[in-house]
């Protein structure tokens, strides 16, 4: 097209007729971005909502994988305060739980499990939510030696997640307990490296809630010296009392297989192991002794019952 015609083109007036067209066009364009948008926002809202919540969600995470409990705590309540209705707003209910594990706060902890199941039981979208909080509450009753609150939540597994890890491992974790219950006094092994007297263990039966108990412990070597050991106590114990002073000094003191250990050197000479305790919380407390080598237990059959008033 020659210059002359392009400026005939563009100088021709706008018909009504070719106005409505362009408009009507134009409309219909318009119309179907609409149309398309709103479908998109009713099918995939996702796509067009931005969760505040996920920034300090995801911030509280971070200090609670890395262990930092204490600071992890309050921004998750942030949370939940300014998002209620988030998503993430469940996710730090269940973040303050786990870092209150972490911070050895079981009972709470515990408490905070339970009120979480009545919501993970109503929302079929969170089923994996509800194993790992279910799962969660095994483990602490295991630990807590607590058989009966064991037992109920491991029912709840085995009928919703059957062939799971936290199932299998229940099952060996409950014919255990039953194998310990029908059996009063295990036989020691015949090279059991230690003499141990239970009459000459001394375990306070009473306390109040202040008072400092001494329990005295003592062992000797059957033979020559004995391996690296360590004095097995469990945790409920913990709930109810504070260590003051382990006399001699443990090399270390760890929590594992639903028990503490008290870690020491091998021995060639008769010893006292004295434990002081504070009694912190009224109740009734088992003070259970076994012995770890190598990582196996021998299980003693060494049970005392303590109760603490306020």
């Amino acid at each position: 097209m020659t210059d002359y015609a392009a400026s005939r083109a563009l100088a021709r007036p706008v018909t009504p007729s070719g106005l409505k067209s362009w408009l009507r066009g134009l409309g219909i364009t318009l119309g179907a971005l609409v149309l398309l948008n709103g479908c998109l926002f009713v099918l995939t809202p996702a796509l067009f909502r931005v969760d505040l919540a996920k920034g300090p969600y995801t911030e509280a995470n971070n200090l609670e994988l890395t262990r930092v409990y204490h600071r992890a705590i309050p921004l998750y309540e942030r949370v939940i305060e300014a998002y209620p209705d988030s998503d993430y707003a469940l996710l730090a209910r269940i973040g303050i739980a786990n870092s209150n594990v972490g911070l050895g706060k079981r009972d709470l902890a515990l408490e905070q499990y339970k009120s979480l199941l009545a919501t993970l039981e109503t929302d079929a979208g969170l089923k994996d939510k509800r194993y790992q909080v279910l799962a969660r509450m095994a483990g602490l009753y295991r630990d807590n030696a607590d058989t009966e609150g064991f037992s109920a939540v491991f029912a709840q597994l085995e009928s919703a997640y059957p062939d799971t890890e936290a199932v299998r491992d229940g099952r060996v974790y409950l014919d255990r307990m039953k194998a310990e219950s029908q059996t009063s006094a295990p036989a020691l092994p015949a090279n059991f490296p230690f003499r141990i007297d239970p009459g000459a263990i001394v375990v306070p039966k009473t306390a109040k809630v202040g008072d400092v108990i001494e329990i005295t412990i003592p062992l000797a070597p059957a033979g020559g010296k004995t391996p690296d050991f360590s004095l097995m106590t469990s945790l409920p114990l913990y709930q109810g009392f504070s260590v003051k002073q382990i006399s001699p000094n443990p090399r270390s003191v760890a929590d594992f297989w639903g028990r503490r250990a008290w870690q020491f050197a091998g021995i060639d000479k008769p010893v006292e192991i004295k434990a002081q305790l504070l009694a912190k919380k009224a109740g009734t407390y088992t003070f259970d002794l076994d012995v770890e080598m190598n990582f196996d237990i021998v299980e003693l059959g060494i049970s005392h019952s303590i109760q603490v008033e306020d």
